[in-house]
């Protein structure tokens, strides 16, 4: 059948409209107004600022070898067949204990990405590249929530990822913890805002977030607390709700039973002795030591030249940004114009907190446990991230023609671009061979002297003698007091097994072991076997005490964590699938 001329008349008019809006849709860029593909963009721009990778090692960081000692060591007691609150072999084999203090976020996910690429210092790059990306993922989502353009989410999420304090913080000083934390604080903020500004159906974001936090790093943690707590009191009458604090009493429950394997093994820990991490005057951490440690305002705009000392400088790009917003504030959509200047007073307090102008010598403890003020720089770098992005976009749609906003927008990715390249040309060693060589030492030569590690959650009797009984001390049974012949001792990681004779009651013995709960010991004689309390010696080791006259006997070490700690795994499984259910069953009811 003939088509008529009226049908080709349409047909063509319908070919040529979808042409023109195709060229349109090119030309002004809608096609990037496309979550999933600012996903992959995101995804892209992690890793292209994680290349540094390739020849930066993570032995030549700030921490980074801790953090490659503690992967070993936790290797290590898996192969001995030892539960990894307590390090086998590490501090002259005397035990050393990194992961009941340290997170089990950024202890276990890694060692899991060390064993898949074959070495534990690929495995914390893999991690890093990780959290670089999923930043800018959460970044994203959160400001699309609150300002509903995908331009200035994806905006905030690139400033967010690609901040220079943000690449400090990894391929200078590889803090593992804070960059980790980055991934988390906008959850915890975009379950905030929906519970006081949206529909409440995603406040439980707060319990994932916040739990996240507890379970990578615990100054963070505080910190967003305390700035969630000055949101609150911002929004203070869309707060005092019946259904709102129920949600927010919910959400702490959560973040608690939740973050058990974590908590529960350090308040066990602190409850049986002191440990230098809880010492202000040993870490420094107290509010009298906080001033000495905060920056100069200068030190934003230009660094010290310290030699590998940490940059505090913000950059160009970051400046030019902000100070955008000066001309283009009338502009800004009055729905979120109190989000906006919420986060521009957050950030300046972030920003002032990080200098020697906050009084930090009145400040109380909990919050002196920052220890180096100029970490409030990454806070500063979250709640300024989607101003500036704010500013750039309002910018952008001050003018006329749709090419030249585009225009504007491609100048600034350009700049921020530009200068990211060069921060991170920055980052280069000579020994590209550093990470494997150390590694391969670390795991050939498995005892690990207590000067090799940080020595930050030793017990604090054992650290103040560490210049002075612990260099003289062997790997063996010391008696502190009375009378023992000790025929034999055999010692292999945190299993020890003493043959005695002539003990008389009474007799105190120092074992080769540092002082942290849960070892199990056994005293063998005359066909009994009887469990003997381990107490901490004046020298911070495992004292024991035998309870009667024995002829010839045995004692039998191990380690083998308390109940309580093995129990806690179980439960913050239990609660994290409860959690699950719970979340599963309120989306279900609002639907």
């Amino acid at each position: 059948m003939k088509k008529t001329i009226e049908e080709t008349k349409n047909e063509k008019s319908c070919l040529i409209e979808k042409l023109n809006k195709l060229k349109h849709n090119c030309m002004s860029l809608e096609w990037l107004e496309n979550r999933k593909i600012h996903y992959l963009l995101i995804i892209l721009i992690g890793v292209l600022i994680s290349l540094p990778f390739l020849w930066l090692q993570i032995k030549t960081t700030d921490d980074g070898w801790l953090h490659l000692l503690r992967l070993i060591g936790v290797d290590k007691a898996f192969k001995n067949g030892t539960f990894p609150l307590v390090l086998p072999y590490f501090c002259n084999n005397w035990g050393y204990s990194m992961t009941a203090f340290y997170p089990p976020i950024v202890t276990y996910i890694p060692y899991i990405l060390g064993l898949i690429s074959g070495s534990f210092a690929n495995g914390l790059k893999l991690f890093a590249t990780i959290a670089t990306i999923f930043s800018g993922i959460f970044m994203y989502n959160f400001i699309n929530e609150v300002t509903k353009k995908k331009t200035i989410a994806f905006f905030s999420a690139i400033i967010y990822m690609i901040f220079p304090y943000r690449l400090e913080d990894i391929y200078n000083r590889y803090a593992i913890g804070e960059f980790t934390a980055f991934i988390f604080i906008p959850i915890v903020f975009q379950g905030l805002f929906n519970l006081l500004h949206g529909d409440k159906k995603k406040h439980f974001y707060i319990a994932i977030g916040a739990t996240g936090l507890l379970l990578s790093h615990t100054i963070s943690t505080v910190y967003t607390a305390v700035f969630c707590l000055i949101y609150i009191l911002f929004n203070f009458k869309l707060f005092f709700k019946k259904d709102i604090i129920i949600k927010c009493i919910i959400n702490a429950i959560f973040i608690i039973l939740m973050s058990l394997i974590f908590l529960l093994p350090m308040i066990e820990f602190k409850s049986q002795a002191e440990y230098s991490i809880f010492e202000p005057d040993v870490m420094k951490t107290g509010s009298k030591y906080l001033p000495s440690k905060t920056i100069e305002v200068w030190q934003f705009l230009k660094d010290k030249g310290e030699e590998n000392g940490v940059s505090f400088v913000i950059g160009i790009p970051f400046i030019l940004m902000l100070t955008i917003g000066i001309l283009i504030y009338k502009n800004i959509d009055k729905k979120y114009k109190d989000f906006y200047i919420t986060n521009i007073l957050l950030g300046a307090i972030s920003f002032i907190m990080c200098t020697n102008l906050f009084p930090w010598h009145i400040m109380p403890n909990f919050l002196a446990t920052i220890q180096y003020p100029w970490r409030m720089l990454g806070f500063a770098m979250f709640f300024f991230a989607p101003v500036c992005a704010i500013n750039v976009y309002y910018l952008s749609k001050s003018a006329n023609k749709r090419w030249l906003q585009n225009l504007i927008l491609i100048i600034f990715i350009l700049i921020i671009g530009i200068f990211t390249v060069m921060e991170l040309k920055e980052y280069k060693v000579e020994n590209v061979n550093a990470d494997k060589e150390y590694e391969q030492n670390a795991k050939e030569n498995p005892v690990i002297h207590y000067f090799s590690v940080n020595r930050d959650y030793m017990p604090l009797k054992a650290l103040v003698k560490q210049r002075g009984y612990l260099l003289e001390r062997t790997d063996s049974t010391y008696i502190l007091d009375g009378s023992i012949d000790i025929i034999s001792e055999k010692k292999e990681a945190l299993h020890l097994e003493i043959e005695f004779e002539n003990a008389k009651k009474g007799t105190e013995l120092e074992l080769p072991y540092l002082f942290y709960p849960g070892y199990l010991v056994k005293l063998q004689y005359a066909d009994l076997q009887v469990s003997l309390k381990t107490i901490e010696t004046e020298n911070g080791f495992i004292k024991l005490v035998i309870p009667e006259d024995v002829e010839e006997g045995k004692i039998i070490v191990d380690y083998t964590a308390t109940i309580l700690d093995k129990t806690s795994y179980i439960l913050s499984g239990i609660f994290v699938i409860v959690f699950i259910i719970y979340v599963i069953y309120s989306r279900k009811r609002n639907e």
